[in-house]
């Protein structure tokens, strides 16, 4: 089944030493674009991480975050630079000689200074690691189920859609077929009005020579034949598997196409109401279509 690309996923793993968070965002997007939003001592993973992305999604925007709380402080061996704390206590002293004030260093105050602590392990847990896989997958998993879910709803609204366009290519059809004559009865009303104003009488071959134009200026057989089979190959577009999006758009632009000339040969104001009624749904089908991975 075809998926959305908008869609949200959830997981948490909650062990004796650290508890995991993973969440998942995403919305359409030409092609696949993903923000990680991770410690920075998970960027040497991020690269599995995608690995793992990239076998249940080929476009959209992906936003995944990660909230990780390590529980046991031995794990995260956090380090103070003992080499900059020093040297900042140094010119701390110079500084209070200078201006004669007695120093007296507030070690506390270490706490509040981000830049001086790092974390002095390089190496993540391997266990740690597995379990943020195993996380990570449960959350894709939630994640593909949701645009899964939102997919099915875009594909019974665009099924829907083009029902009504069925409808509207077979009253086209209809009108299409006596659209000639009709044209023509108005064109030999109008000219005998004013060949009898001239009292002359009317050429009928002339006029059978305009027949003959107007059928073949007007002719939108075609046009409605390649129509039918952009709608059947929607059809059968819709219940194929994998990536639709792209060849969705692409098929509903060809429609657009062949709809707007049949409405331009026509020349009929009834043909034209309805192809603007064709255009307005064809214009929904795409809204949805984008969103279609």
């Amino acid at each position: 089944m075809a998926s959305s690309m908008t869609g949200y996923g959830f997981a948490a793993a909650d062990k004796k030493d650290w508890s995991l968070t993973w969440e998942i965002r995403s919305v359409n997007s030409r092609f696949l674009d993903l923000k990680w939003k991770i410690p920075p001592s998970l960027y040497f993973s991020q690269g599995k991480f995608e690995k793992r992305l990239k076998k249940h999604a080929a476009r959209g925007r992906v936003e995944l975050f990660l909230d990780m709380r390590i529980l046991d402080p031995d794990l995260i061996g956090m380090e103070l630079d003992r080499t900059t704390a020093r040297a900042m206590l140094v010119e701390l002293k110079k500084f209070s000689r200078e201006a004669n004030q007695q120093f007296s260093p507030d070690i506390n105050a270490f706490l509040r200074i981000q830049s001086l602590w790092r974390e002095g392990r390089t190496q993540i847990y391997p266990d740690l690691l597995t379990d943020l896989e195993d996380c990570l997958e449960r959350a894709l998993v939630d994640w593909n189920s949701s645009r899964q879910t939102e997919g099915n709803l875009l594909l019974e609204d665009v099924q829907e859609r083009i029902a009504q366009l069925e409808s509207l290519l077979g009253e086209l059809e209809e009108l299409a077929a006596k659209n000639a004559d009709q044209r023509f009865a108005e064109l030999r009303t109008r000219a005998g009005r004013i060949l009898s104003e001239l009292d002359t009488a009317p050429d009928e071959n002339r006029l059978l020579q305009e027949l003959a134009f107007l059928s073949d200026r007007l002719d939108v057989s075609e046009e409605i034949t390649r129509l039918k089979t952009h709608l059947q190959s929607l059809r059968e577009l819709l219940d194929a598997e994998g990536e639709i999006g792209r060849k969705l758009d692409f098929l509903l632009q060809e429609t657009f196409r062949e709809i707007n000339t049949c409405a331009n040969k026509s020349q009929n104001i009834e043909m034209s109401r309805l192809a603007v009624d064709f255009k307005t749904q064809l214009e929904k089908c795409r809204e949805q279509a984008q969103n279609l991975e």
